[in-house]
């Protein structure tokens, strides 16, 4: 996106903003009142397989071996 334009999101699709370089400006608008969060693990099982090989440049099947639920994510010997 470039200075001045407009982007939609449409609602409990996974997103976010990176910005290149220097100072940039947002404006956030919502339909509701309620502002939710996703944890990313729920957003990547409830995402197409197809969809996220796209996003990420990786085969659909590597996505299949990811959990269908929420995880939390800790070293191997668990948390300190």
């Amino acid at each position: 996106m470039q200075k001045g334009y407009v982007g939609h999101i449409a609602q409990r699709c996974g997103h976010s903003i990176e910005n290149g370089s220097g100072p940039a400006r947002i404006l956030i608008g919502f339909n509701a009142a309620i502002y939710e969060t996703m944890e990313r693990s729920l957003w990547i099982a409830a995402s197409p397989k197809d969809v996220l090989a796209t996003n990420f440049g990786q085969p659909a099947e590597l996505f299949g071996k990811f959990p269908g639920r929420n995880v939390a994510i800790a070293a191997k010997d668990g948390p300190p």
